[in-house]
């Protein structure tokens, strides 16, 4: 079970972050779940919906009507091709806009264990390479893992990219990353870039996929219909 434990912290890696080296021995008892602070408070309608939609990607500038099928790995081009798959699936469907990729790499965590719960710190380098936004980490970000003593856990990464936007003006992102798990991840942006001022309002989704020394994090803006 020890190891069990340990496999699924690690993979669950922050909102952010995930398979960290030399991660200390912080083993939820169950499973991954918001933390004893938020298990309580019931969600808002539109989020409880965009929990229990079925997701559709479509992305474009990067997806293809005639290639893409509205899956993470293979998005169709127009939101009007990914609403003619969602009238297949017969329910409730969230159409998630690609927006960008930020490539996280890892560095030696630290933390605390004890009988009140768990911290996991990560520090992380990273950078992004997308249609809307080109740059990089001017300083190390941070994934805080908090393990409560009922076995629930809660993440959250903050971190600033510096870069241009995609009118070619140079602008810097904040991003806070907060969630329960991998594919339950709510990102805060805030910028200075007026192209991408929407991204401040939006409703926002970032799905983490862990990769060799560290993470992706693909960031997509929720369209529900």
């Amino acid at each position: 079970m020890k190891k069990l434990s340990l496999l699924l912290a690690a993979l669950a890696a922050a909102t952010l972050i995930g398979c960290a080296a030399q991660e200390p021995e912080l083993q939820p008892a169950g499973g991954v779940s918001q933390d004893a602070g938020t298990a309580a408070e019931e969600p808002e309608p539109e989020e409880a919906d965009m929990t229990n939609a079925a997701n559709i990607f479509f992305s474009p500038h990067t997806g293809s009507d005639e290639a893409g099928d509205g899956t993470q790995g293979s998005p169709v081009e127009t939101i009007e091709k990914a609403r003619e798959i969602a009238e297949k699936t017969g329910g409730k469907c969230a159409f998630l806009e690609y927006m960008m990729t930020v490539n996280v790499k890892t560095e030696a965590s630290a933390g605390v264990n004890s009988s009140a719960g768990g911290i996991n710190m990560i520090p992380f380098t990273g950078s992004a390479d997308s249609y809307y936004f080109k740059g990089e980490m001017p300083i190390k970000g941070c994934d805080t893992q908090k393990y409560a003593p009922d076995g629930s856990v809660m993440f959250s990464a903050r971190y600033i990219l510096k870069g241009t936007d995609c009118d070619g003006k140079p602008c810097s992102i904040f991003i806070e990353n907060n969630g329960p798990a991998l594919d339950l991840c709510t990102p805060t942006v805030i910028t200075d870039s007026a192209a991408l001022a929407d991204w401040q309002t939006a409703s926002l989704r970032a799905i983490v996929v862990p990769v060799s020394g560290g993470v992706d994090v693909n960031v997509y803006k929720i369209h529900l219909e």
